[in-house]
């Protein structure tokens, strides 16, 4: 039960359902508890541990539906098993028109038969050629197929794996005696029969496994693709990417690591520890590393030079404070203003549209912005703090209130500058990149998720 289970929520997350694996143990006690002879309990147990959102519930639903109709998991022959033994046929993976297999001839030839595979057939031994073929497909990569198209030449080495070679090598033998030509007819028969039935079962793992196969690659290039270019009909997507993406970096830089019996020796509590065994060092104590949480001051460049990237950034800066503590976020064109508050108190949209209503789309005026950063937040940098800047350093050729950035950079443990704009744009026109990028730890070029997730991913990993 446990690997259909394990394949069932694998073909969930293919088709994008965000499961966890304290939600796996939660599904197989839950289907331990109320047993697997009744189908709709058993559906509605599994979606109340697997499902989280009301949009998650129908993709569940016609994925268990599809699922365990493709394994036959509730035909009326395997609700004449006994409770006890429905495990072991859960575990067979029926296929769907078996009968039709089973149909023996009255007459039976009686033929010595050296393949094991045509033994099998002609035996109708279903339930043995069941577990091989649903081990071939795993093991010929049915749940790994891209394209349809890959569907006959899995088919093909299923049948490979089943014994297919040495069945066809018995039946041309067969072939020249008159006395075998029943028991000829009756394998090829059989042996068309169940090559349709596994390209039948091949057809059914792609689909269940693979049917979010697109959505998966639209969600690779738009990582990739330039948040400039983005049109508004992803931006839907693009939110649900970056809040993903918020979610792993926050995973990743806030989780506390512990060395235990290895690394340096922690001599002080080691002989501390040891005291009462006179000098004898039976127990020893190993010094700790902790990955701290760190502070992070986000600054967002919003001013109608970046405006079409503005979005995704405050996007972003958005998700990364809901789920990372210590984030303190501010905007500007030319006035700084906090909104640590309002992305705490407003959900995502109102959050956005009063941002972009009230700051964005103005010229960009970066010495006005640093003054009244330094009087908002300067005093409370340290050398635990990490500064990011997401700008493009356009100043429309005011000062640029260098001393202040400077000033920033003493004080911080890091300073990371995400310029939206390629190199070759940096301190063309109106744009003074080069003044900030010597006080600063991180100067790279943003301009896509991807970018996002590689740049913030290695730089705000600390390690004391």
């Amino acid at each position: 039960m446990q690997k259909v289970l394990g394949d069932f929520i694998h073909a969930l997350r293919h088709a994008g359902l965000p499961i966890s694996s304290a939600e796996t143990l939660d599904a197989l006690k839950a289907a331990q508890l109320v047993g697997i002879d009744n189908a709709p309990l058993l559906k509605h147990s599994l979606g109340m541990t697997l499902t989280k959102r009301l949009e998650h519930r129908l993709t569940y639903e016609q994925t268990f539906d599809q699922y365990f109709t493709s394994h036959n998991q509730f035909k009326e022959g395997y609700q004449e098993a006994p409770l006890q033994n429905a495990t072991e046929g859960l575990e067979k993976h029926a296929q769907t028109e078996v009968d039709s297999l089973k149909q023996a001839p009255l007459n039976k030839p009686e033929t010595n038969l050296n393949s094991p595979l045509a033994q099998q057939l002609m035996n109708n031994d279903m339930s043995a050629i069941q577990v091989m073929m649903t081990s071939a497909a795993t093991a010929s990569g049915a749940q790994d197929i891209s394209f349809i198209t890959q569907v006959p030449m899995v088919t093909y080495r299923v049948m490979q794996a089943l014994g297919d070679t040495e069945l066809q090598q018995e039946l041309v033998a067969l072939a020249n005696s008159d006395e075998s030509s029943a028991t000829v007819q009756l394998l090829r028969q059989r042996r068309s029969q169940l090559q349709q039935q596994v390209r039948d079962y091949v057809e059914q793992q792609y689909l269940i496994f693979n049917q979010n196969e697109p959505n998966k690659l639209r969600e690779s290039n738009l990582q990739k693709v330039n948040l400039t270019s983005i049109d508004h009909r992803n931006y839907k997507l693009m939110g649900e990417l970056v809040r993903k993406a918020a979610k792993r970096l926050a995973s990743m830089h806030s989780r506390r690591r512990r060395i235990t019996k290895r690394g340096l020796l922690d001599v002080r509590r080691t002989i501390a520890a040891n005291a009462a065994y006179d000098g004898f060092l039976f127990h020893t104590k190993w010094k700790s590393t902790r990955v701290d949480r760190p502070k992070v001051m986000v600054v967002c460049d919003v001013s109608g030079s970046v405006s079409e990237v503005a979005r995704f950034l405050l996007l972003f800066l958005y998700c990364l404070q809901d789920v990372l503590p210590k984030v303190r976020s501010f905007v500007f064109s030319s006035d700084m203003a906090e909104v640590t508050q309002l992305f705490e108190q407003r959900d995502m949209d109102q959050a956005l549209a009063e941002v972009m209503q009230k700051w964005a789309n103005l010229p960009s005026d970066y010495g006005k912005a640093l003054t009244d950063f330094e009087q908002i937040a300067l005093a409370d940098i340290d050398n635990r703090t990490t500064v990011i800047m997401l700008g493009d350093a356009r100043n429309n050729n005011e000062d640029g209130n260098i001393s202040v950035w400077e000033e920033v950079y003493r004080r911080s443990q890091r300073v990371i500058w995400l310029n939206p704009e390629g190199e070759f744009s940096w301190d063309s026109a109106d744009s003074i990149m080069s003044k900030y990028a010597p006080f600063c730890s991180h100067v790279e070029t943003c301009n896509s998720l991807q970018d996002l997730n590689r740049i913030l991913g290695s730089v705000l990993k600390r390690a004391n």
